[in-house]
């Protein structure tokens, strides 16, 4: 009987707890989600509707699309401030003394803290696998798309885009000075795709046809290379018509894990072994490992945050916010370290990715052993 009744209170106190945790975790995702999307996407994309006239309902539809992303890193950092808040203030408030008395481990109750981060955990897991990759994927659609159509005016200089063939050949190379909207200066194609000769191809400008779905190349020329390096035959034109990839395609084209799953990265990762790019190999990969790390950053965060919480006096929201910064602080300078020393090959791509979780969680079991003498020092103050 005596077994049931205890089992009934700590149930009972469990969910005080994680009803206690319930709100500033919510109040953490909807500052920390503020705060990065105005930080990473707000800006710019208010920059791209006064400079290149991207249309207001794309650019809503852009930020809507890119909420999902920035929710789920929220996740950690709201867990984070949530134990930090919430058994701070009950330390303040005299109830963890009062469990005490009733014979409750302190323990007991971070493990509560730790089981609601592994909900948390589960939470960022699931939007990083499922609604993440169809928000990131919808989002470079809806561009894709404003950009064929004409309704997008790029500004850039020094663009280069290679064409890869679906055997991992290079097929094209094109570079162009700088763009200007839908049109392309100083531009030189290379092209390996004819047989017995390598075509080269130099014009002033080029303008982008999504109708048609062509490029307009202008006062140009075309010169035809044999395998011996000799010159066949030099075509100049004032105008030259030719189908050839639309403008999006000289943008920057590196694999973004976050638009993808797990699954679809190893495959990823797969094809881009085939280069024999060990550098970008590498990248990838640790960004692989990176998609179940980061999720698990949650329970290390929730760890952290209860261990500092239980020994700390009533802390100010904004006390806790600020504690929350310098610690996520610390983990991204560790990521960036690991994440450096993965790619140059000093440590295997899966420790690039688990050790800064392997650091941080160090930390927080260090702050585990501490809080009971802590505790023990403020009640006999």
């Amino acid at each position: 009987m005596s077994r049931v009744l205890g089992r009934q209170r700590l149930a009972l106190i469990d969910r005080y707890l994680f009803r206690q945790l319930l709100l500033p975790f919510l109040w953490g995702m909807g500052a920390f989600s503020s705060i990065g999307v105005s930080a990473a996407v707000l800006f710019d994309l208010l920059r791209q509707v006064s400079e290149a006239r991207l249309p207001l309902a794309i650019a809503l539809s852009i930020l809507a699309l890119q909420l999902p992303y920035f929710v789920s890193l929220a996740i950690p950092m709201s867990v984070l401030l949530a134990c930090l808040l919430t058994l701070s203030r009950l330390q303040g408030d005299g109830e963890l003394m009062a469990l005490q008395s009733t014979g409750m481990d302190l323990n007991r109750l971070i493990g509560s803290c730790l089981g609601f981060s592994l909900l948390a955990c589960l939470l960022m897991l699931g939007l990083t696998e499922s609604v993440v990759p169809m928000s990131q994927a919808h989002s470079q659609h809806i561009l894709l798309q404003t950009l064929q159509a004409g309704q997008l005016s790029l500004q850039d200089r020094h663009i280069v885009y290679q064409d890869i063939g679906p055997n991992q050949e290079l097929r094209r190379l094109f570079y162009a000075q700088t763009a200007q909207g839908k049109t392309l200066s100083g531009i030189t194609v290379i092209d390996w795709t004819l047989p017995n000769h390598q075509q080269i191809l130099v014009a002033k400008s080029a303008t982008w046809h999504a109708e048609q779905n062509l490029w307009t190349f202008e006062d140009g020329s075309i010169y035809a290379v044999g395998t011996d390096g000799a010159e066949k035959h030099i075509i100049e034109f004032s105008k030259q018509e030719l189908q050839l990839p639309p403008l999006l395609s000289f943008a920057d084209h590196d694999i973004n894990p976050n638009g993808v799953t797990l699954a679809q990265s190893k495959q990823l990762l797969a094809k881009l072994r085939q280069t024999g790019n060990p550098t970008q190999v590498r990248a990838l990969a640790i960004q692989i490992h990176r998609k179940v790390s980061l999720p698990f950053t949650v329970i290390v965060f929730g760890l952290v945050g209860s261990s500092l919480g239980i020994s700390q006096r009533r802390l100010a929201v904004s006390n806790g916010f600020g504690i929350s910064l310098i610690v996520v602080l610390g983990q991204y300078i560790l990521i960036f370290i690991a994440d450096a020393w993965g790619q140059l090959g000093i440590i295997s791509p899966w420790l690039g990715a688990w050790l800064p979780n392997i650091m941080t969680g160090f930390i927080g079991v260090v702050l585990l052993l501490r809080p009971e003498k802590t505790l023990r020092w403020q009640q006999k103050r």
